[in-house]
């Protein structure tokens, strides 16, 4: 099956739920758009299953000739082992996400408009990853980004704008305002990485004459292009990947992405998009094989946005939020390996994370639901008696992100430290330390969520329904299972993920005696245990309530603030300013203005409309004449 299928068949399901949305009542809408996410997921598994060694290429048509160079730049799909595996988690972990929405927002007026914005994205998204180019890469780049925006503000006027009760509207205005403001500044400081990413497109054409992926890498390998330049090039599309994945520095936009509803957090702000930067790095390998200084920049800004991620979630309150810096920090991982050369390991982290993270929102997402959106955790606790089967699944996913064994989020969680071990001691502690934070963490969530006393206000909580609990029995098998896709065969000894994803990108073989790593492995179950028994002893003596670090954690080590200060007060002050001369401008030109129309205010009442005035002018203006002519007659005659 042609690989466009794949992006045109949520995007015909967008269009349809965009143009004609009557058509589409009650909970249809959320079927036709969970159906074209299926079909493409369908098409993808067969792509998958029909796949050579050997990548496929698919044109479109020409979109931007270039005669002068004898070169076009078409539209065009690549199809190969790591875009294969990005299209089975788009439209897999979609697919899976869209079926749980049909349920969680059947009661909301923005039913329709939400399915219709969740097919945009995966279409966007699979333009991204199929991408043949850097520049057709950049469409769903921004398409992503667009469809972020929409889904970070979906609520944009509130859940209760139309409730009959005054306060209740009133707070339901001011969290529009919120849910906007946090949608806009998503909006803008990807806007930040979205000029990187067009310089590093810009200079790339400039060393090499091409856009189009498979020739740039042939072009790479056989030129003697000066290093610098391929640096400045990594370096500024390191910029793009930050941007669209959160990371330091521009990571406060993703916590405040929290805003949208619960499956968008699962979907874009955890299992896909921010993961695109981890893809384009990954996907550049061969640039970034040759730039040794801006590949040290990628896994430091990896590995400092893992610590600052977890530190920030040890005194969160928010089930969601928490979840969320968990996120930041876990692609810290992810850039932290790519960045060391780990590929295979960095991409073996987001497939995991995509299942573990994806059923922890989701998991959060129908405690909220039972809860009447509640989202505070202290107004938690026991959840596990009304939601057996939810905290079932919410426990496999908190040991997978706290890297148990046999959990996946152990085996990729171990292959990246390994990596760190080896090439850069200082990333390893840094690695291990996160590691035990993880674990504390995401144990202080569980324990305050599903364990102990409950402490809502909800008198009968009820548990997900069967719509719901899909997809949560699903990603929590996957997110039990998945690490086995890389433990060594039996028969040869080879890691079949990483000989699958060796076919398109390069596999770090480690040189580390057989000892050593079963020390790391040792080392690296233990922080994740001891972060656990940390955060279970904390709840036996009922201090899980006031994490670590205080009002640091809470407030995400101030940097907010810290932009707040250096940034947004300065052009506030600026913007006053000029504000202030517009209006002195203003105030002058418009002064003039008066002055100028004074005489004709002053001929206009003459203007009246009414013959007898103008008569009464006429004989005036006569006798005016005629008395200058006599005084002038007088005059000549003396």
């Amino acid at each position: 099956m042609p690989l466009y299928l794949l992006p045109l068949l949520p995007l015909i399901g967008f269009a349809l739920l965009m143009l004609f949305p009557r058509l589409f009542p009650g909970r249809s809408g959320g079927w036709l758009a969970s159906g074209t996410v299926l079909a493409s997921f369908v098409i993808a598994v067969l792509r998958y299953l029909g796949q050579g060694d050997e990548p496929a290429r698919e044109i479109l048509w020409t979109w931007l000739p270039n005669m002068a160079l004898n070169a076009n730049l078409s539209v065009g799909f690549w199809y190969d082992q790591l875009s294969a595996l990005m299209a089975l988690i788009i439209t897999g972990v979609g697919f899976l996400i869209h079926l749980y929405s049909v349920s969680y927002m059947g009661h909301d007026r923005g039913f329709t408009r939400f399915f219709a914005f969740l097919n945009f994205f995966v279409a966007m998204m699979l333009i991204l990853v199929l991408a043949d180019s850097y520049p057709l890469m950049f469409v769903g780049w921004e398409g992503v980004g667009m469809a972020s925006y929409l889904l970070i503000g979906f609520w944009f006027s509130g859940r209760n704008s139309e409730a009959s009760d005054r306060e209740l509207r009133e707070a339901s205005d001011r969290e529009g305002v919120a849910n906007s403001n946090a949608a806009r500044k998503a909006f803008i400081m990807n806007r930040i990485g979205d000029l990187g990413f067009m310089l590093g497109m810009f200079l790339i054409y400039k060393l090499y004459g091409t856009l189009v992926i498979p020739e740039l890498a042939e072009r790479v390998a056989g030129s003697q292009v000066a290093l610098a330049g391929i640096e400045l090039a990594c370096l500024f599309l390191l910029v793009g990947a930050v941007g669209k994945s959160g990371q330091l520095p521009l990571t406060t936009w993703l916590p405040d992405a929290m805003a949208g509803p619960t499956p968008v957090s699962a979907l874009i702000h955890a299992a896909t998009m921010v993961t695109a930067g981890v893809y384009l790095i990954a996907r550049s390998h061969f640039l970034y094989d040759l730039a040794p200084t801006a590949s040290t920049w990628v896994a430091w800004v990896g590995g400092l946005t893992a610590l600052y991620g977890a530190l920030s979630a040890l005194n969160q309150h928010d089930i969601k939020k928490i979840l969320a810096y968990s996120t930041v920090s876990q692609l810290g991982y992810m850039f932290m390996a790519v960045g060391l050369g780990a590929y295979s390991a960095g991409v073996f982290h987001l497939l995991t994370h995509a299942f573990f993270k994806a059923l922890l929102f989701l998991s959060a997402g129908a405690v909220i639901h039972a809860l009447h959106e509640e989202q505070d955790m202290r107004r938690m606790g026991g959840m596990r008696r009304f939601m057996p089967f939810t905290h079932l699944t919410a426990l496999m996913g908190v040991l997978a992100i706290a890297g148990i064994p046999i959990w996946s989020g152990f085996f990729s969680k171990d292959a990246i430290l390994a990596s760190a071990f080896e090439a850069n001691p200082g990333l390893y502690i840094v690695g291990l330390g996160v590691a035990f934070l993880t674990a504390y963490y995401m144990g202080r969530w569980y324990f305050l969520v599903w364990r102990g006393e409950y402490r809502g206000q909800v008198p009968h909580p009820h548990e997900a329904d069967g719509l719901m609990k899909l997809p949560l029995g699903v990603l929590a098998a996957l997110a039990t299972f998945a690490g086995f896709l890389n433990v060594p065969t039996f028969l040869g000894g080879s890691h079949a993920f990483d000989d699958y994803l060796g076919r398109a990108i390069p596999v770090h073989a480690h040189e580390i005696p057989v000892s050593t790593e079963w020390l790391l492995t040792a080392l690296a179950v233990a922080a994740g245990a001891g972060g656990l028994l940390w955060a279970y002893a904390e709840h036996r003596r009922r201090t899980l309530a006031s994490g670590p670090l205080g009002a640091a954690s809470t407030n995400a080590l101030y940097l907010d603030r810290v932009y707040d200060g250096l940034v947004a007060a300065p052009s506030r002050a600026l913007a006053a300013g000029l504000d202030a001369v517009d209006r002195g401008v203003d105030g002058t030109l418009s002064g003039v203005a008066r002055n100028s129309a004074a005489p004709g205010g002053l001929f206009s009442r003459w203007q009246s409309g009414f013959v007898r005035t103008y008569a009464v002018s006429m004989l005036l203006g006569t006798a005016l004449l005629l008395g200058y002519w006599a005084l002038r007659m007088i005059g000549g005659g003396a």
